[in-house]
This record gives structure tokens, sequence and C-alpha cells, in this order.
């Protein structure tokens, strides 16, 4: 895919996800769409940021996507799935000795474990990126 194309299939992405927010405000769930609609907002933002700053990148000469930047992303991740897997299995054994305290939602795991790997990897490649 080129970027043209990549960049309207993220534009067509946040528009149908606005389009839902927008029909959960009409249709009385107000809360859940409401954030939604934060939530394209403030992804389209920082997609606008990022790219603006691959442009400004490309301007001054500089190649955004080197080898540096890949080795920098695969070693987050690889760095985030142990930390991620590890953590798991000791929240699974522990939540096995005390039994089933907390009842929860599978969807709302699903977000924090979500969550709590997108926020391991931006650590880890933040923490990559001062070492190397």
């Amino acid at each position: 895919m080129t970027n043209t194309n990549m960049r309207l299939m993220k534009h067509l992405i946040l528009a149908l996800i606005a389009g839902i927010a927008v029909w959960q405000i009409a249709a009385g769930n107000s809360s859940f769409g409401m954030g939604l609609l934060i939530g394209v907002i403030a992804a389209a933002g920082s997609l606008e940021i990022k790219q603006r700053r691959i442009s400004e990148m490309q301007k001054k000469g500089m190649n955004p996507y080197d080898e540096r930047a890949w080795s920098l992303a695969g070693m987050a991740a690889y760095g985030a799935i142990r930390i991620y897997a590890i953590s798991l299995a000791v929240i699974i054994l522990v939540g096995s000795i005390w039994g089933p305290q907390i009842q929860v939602t599978p969807y709302n795991l699903l977000g924090l474990c979500l969550c709590a790997l997108l926020g391991l990897y931006v650590g880890s490649y933040y923490y990559y990126n001062r070492k190397f």
C-alpha cells in the first residue's frame, strides 16, 4: 500500500468509529459515544502530529524508517511481550490461589490487558531509545 492509501484507510476507519460514536449518542448511550468520540479526536490528533514529524524529518534528509528504528521497535516489542507474559502468569497464579474475589467482565479485562501491553511497549521503546 502506498502512503496515500494508508492515510485514506486511517481516515475511513476514524470516520467509521466517529459515526458509531454519533449513533451511540443519538441512541441514548451518551457516555460510551462521548468516550468513542474523544478517542477518535485524540487518535486523529496523534496521527496528524506523527505525520507532521515524519514529513519534517524527510525534509531534513533523514530517513525515519532506518535500521535503528526497526531494531528499537523489535527490542521494545520483545521486551514488552516478555514482561507482559510473566506478569500475566503471576496474576493468574495469584488469582488461582485466592480464588475469583473480583468479578470482571471479559471485555473490561481484555481492554485492561491491551492497555497494559501497549503501555509496556511504549515504555520499553523509550527505554531502548535512551539506552542505544
